[in-house]
């Protein structure tokens, strides 16, 4: 019993070294955390080393009890090299996630940069728009207001021709109106020089008829 007590602890010591999952963890935990965990894995402990003696106590014979703790002894460290192995699958693959997530945090960093890229040639193109929207509601005023001060001028200019030829047109009725006039008078002058150049006719007439009459006695 003293060698397997012996043995025992010197379980519990090869348990605590090789127990799996004793060296996963990269990162201490807190205080209380650790502290917590210790407590849990020396009462585990604990509990499998009473199931072992008690396993001990089963035995009749210290050879058999030293073999059944060499056995045990053989069993934990093939499990603790299947453990260290699986570590170091895990920490490689926890490598592999670490580069991959520099690579995730590098390609986020381009990303946020090309955003904040974007969103200032977004700002300059809004502020541009902007700009030329202005730039085209002044032109669109400066033309309505051409537009406008050369309708008034054509309107003007319009009236302008309007009212001359309103004058023009009472100008040309008056001419109209003098040479209807003027065409009466001249009408009335030449049947009055026509019944004068009778009249004269006339007169002469008689006094050749006259002079040929007195001839005509003379004879």
């Amino acid at each position: 019993m003293e060698e397997a007590g012996i043995c025992g602890l010197g379980v519990k010591a090869d348990m605590l070294e090789e127990i799996p999952g004793g060296e996963a963890r990269t990162d201490p935990p807190d205080g209380q955390q650790e502290s917590e965990c210790n407590r849990n894995k020396e009462k585990t402990l604990g509990k499998e080393v009473l199931l072992l003696m008690q396993a001990l106590n089963t035995l009749s014979t210290p050879e058999e009890k030293l073999a059944a703790l060499c056995k045990k002894y053989a069993d934990l460290l093939e499990e603790s090299r299947n453990v260290q192995k699986q570590m170091k699958i895990l920490q490689k693959k926890q490598a592999q996630i670490v580069k991959e997530k520099v690579h995730l945090q590098s390609e986020h960093s381009k990303a946020i940069l090309a955003r904040s890229k974007l969103e200032s040639l977004c700002r300059e193109l809004q502020r541009h728009n902007k700009t030329l929207k202005e730039e085209n509601m002044q032109q669109a005023r400066e033309e309505e207001e051409r537009r406008k001060e050369a309708t008034a001028h054509f309107q003007i200019t319009l009236n302008e021709i309007q009212a001359q030829l309103e004058q023009h047109d009472i100008h040309n009725a008056k001419l109209r109106q003098e040479n209807i006039e003027l065409g009466e008078k001249l009408k009335k002058l030449i049947e009055q020089y026509a019944l004068r150049e009778e009249v004269t006719e006339f007169g002469l007439f008689k006094r050749l008829l006259k002079i040929s009459k007195n001839v005509t006695i003379h004879t």
